[in-house]
């Protein structure tokens, strides 16, 4: 039975990464909208600090349409100008974010600022600064100019309207800068979480050393070239300990996973037995049609019930590559120099595995069939248990595995990874270990590194992603912070007459104080709230990205919660000490 799965090639590409990428965009588009909330704040302002003379244009017969044209060509220009630095910015930091980027983003070597990101940023500022000076434009004609006129001869600038209006823009500044904060948190504890997880092996001190085989060389050939180079890794002075597999942890190299099936060899017919034993890879295609007839059937009955398969990974390992990564043997014995290409196939279990398929029995003695990995038919008896290694990735479960000797299963080993444990640092033997090679066959380029950077690639998407939503973060709060000083600081100019009545009857400046803090209190529930609320609605969009913590774990987001408001007041804090200090002669004078 063949199982075949068809998907895009396109989703195929960015499986591993959609989600942190996804992630990334919607962050991105928060971070616009607090930047558009700003500008709107500012506009906002500006056009009340005009309202008057807006109203005189008017009431002289000034049209709308000439009044719009005249808040989009403000808009357009301020857009203009904003992009253009905006475009220097980005190609400023585009080296460091491909610094910062993993080596797994697929088409991380087309990533640059071409014609068509600049006209997709060009077209973004032009839209959006055509939407706010609309919004604007519409907001401060749509007013009777009497009206306009009388409020602006009685007491200045502004109306309540707007004052709401810029409290609620900067109360969704903070809500959005709330969710990029809790995303950013609980993103940096899922990976305080992941540096925490036991990986099953050692990467202090280790070099890698993967080569590639022919893939047509026969079995016996690599095996032997493959002992020889081990015995001659082993001579390395400050070499210790020497293994190899064809499947690195952490690596996503050499990955095969199937379906096996146990096997009781007493209920297996000795003519099954004795086709099982002439059904070496190398002889399948020899031998006679009938009898390979008569093999394939009694295959395809044993992998038909499902009920009685299990499912494992598949690696290829040399006896050297447990003790020389610290895994740890819990039963029976690792391969040893009984284990030859005659002598009967032998296999070592993860703990996951033994658990798995004989729960609270002894695995050690039982047989498997696991040759649809190879090709190779000959049964595998269990002969030891080792210790769980998380191969795929840390977040993930230890894959239950099948190991097995190279001498006597060599057929997928055409890439290979010696793993050598030294007693200083690894990069010193990496000349050493190229010359055994090179001994041995100059034709072969060996790749070398150290396990160390193979254990910290493989968290390198997880902290592009962190490094990124931090620093939007970061600027969202900025700006938040900024937003909200600048409408404090806008209503403390509006109310100027009516705290200098108030301090003139006897206001203390703690009163005035407070009522200044309690208005920043009060947009500061409101953002927080709404950013709680989005924080829930977006829990299913960063659940992949977490480990082992909720998208609502209430520690994170009561902190974040706590910090906004304590931030929010403080940037509220001058434009209220501002408001203390006015002198209410000199405001009534004023007025």
């Amino acid at each position: 039975m063949v199982t075949v799965a068809i998907e895009p090639l396109h989703r195929a590409l960015t499986n591993g990464v959609r989600p942190a990428l996804v992630v990334l965009l919607v962050a991105s588009v928060f971070l616009l909208l607090i930047a558009c909330a700003n500008v709107t704040n500012l506009m906002l302002a500006q056009a009340a600090a005009r309202e008057r003379e807006l109203a005189v244009r008017a009431a002289l017969g000034a049209e709308h349409g000439r009044l719009i044209r005249q808040f989009l060509t403000e808009a357009f220009l301020l857009a203009l100008l904003g992009g253009t630095f905006g475009v220097f910015l980005a190609y400023w930091g585009l080296n460091a974010l491909l610094a910062l980027a993993p080596m797994t983003l697929p088409r991380l070597e087309d990533v640059s600022i071409n014609v068509p990101v600049l006209l997709f940023s060009v077209l973004a500022v032009v839209l959006v600064s055509i939407a706010l000076a609309l919004f604007n434009a519409l907001r401060s004609i749509s007013r009777d100019s009497r009206v306009a006129l009388n409020e602006g001869s009685r007491s200045g600038i502004g109306t309540l309207g707007k004052q709401r209006i810029a409290r609620l823009l900067a109360a969704a500044q903070l809500a959005a800068a709330l969710i990029l904060l809790v995303g950013a948190t609980l993103l940096g504890r899922s990976l305080l979480r992941v540096l925490s997880v036991n990986s099953g092996f050692r990467t202090e001190n280790v070099a890698t050393m993967e080569i590639g085989l022919p893939f047509d060389a026969p079995k016996t050939e690599r095996a032997v070239f493959l002992e020889q180079l081990l015995t001659r890794l082993r001579r390395i002075p400050v070499v210790d300990q020497v293994g190899g597999t064809n499947k690195l942890p952490l690596s996503n190299s050499g990955f095969a996973d199937g379906s096996f099936a146990p096997m009781n060899p007493s209920q297996i017919s000795p003519h099954v037995q004795d086709l099982i034993r002439r059904s070496g890879s190398e002889n399948l295609a020899k031998m006679d049609p009938a009898l390979m007839s008569e093999l394939i059937a009694f295959f395809d009955n044993l992998f038909r019930d499902k009920c009685h398969l299990g499912y494992a990974d598949f690696v290829v390992a040399s006896a050297g590559y447990f003790p020389t990564l610290s895994i740890p043997l819990l039963e029976g014995r690792l391969f040893d120099d009984r284990d030859t290409s005659d002598a009967p196939h032998v296999a070592v279990i993860s703990q996951s595995l033994a658990r798995q398929t004989w729960p609270n029995q002894d695995p050690v003695g039982r047989t498997i069939e696991f040759g649809n990995m190879d090709g190779d038919l000959h049964l595998l008896t269990i002969v030891g248990v080792v210790g769980d290694v998380r191969d795929h990735s840390l977040e993930s479960a230890p894959p239950p595995t099948v190991y097995v000797d190279f001498r006597q299963r060599p057929q997928v080993a055409w890439t290979f990874t010696f793993v050598l444990h030294t007693t200083g640092n690894p990069e010193s033997v990496f000349a050493a270990a190229r010359a055994a090679l090179h001994d041995l066959d100059p034709n072969i380029p060996p790749r070398f590194n150290k396990l160390s950077n193979v254990y910290s690639a493989s968290l390198e998407a997880r902290r592009f992603s962190l490094t990124l939503i931090s620093i939007f973060s970061v600027v969202a709060l900025l700006l938040a912070s900024a937003g909200i000083y600048g409408v404090i600081s806008y209503s403390v100019a509006q109310r100027t007459r009516e705290i200098g009545v108030r301090m003139a009857l006897g206001a203390t400046t703690r009163e005035v104080l407070t009522m200044v803090l309690k208005q920043s209190a009060i947009t500061g529930a409101i953002g927080i709230s709404a950013g709680l609320l989005g924080c829930f609605v977006l829990n299913r969009l960063l659940q992949s990205q977490l480990f082992e913590i909720s998208p609502s774990d209430p520690i994170t987001l009561c902190g974040v919660s706590i910090l906004l408001l304590m931030v929010s007041l403080a940037a509220c804090s001058i434009p209220g000490r501002r408001a203390t200090r006015i002198d209410p002669a000199i405001a009534l004078r004023c007025e």
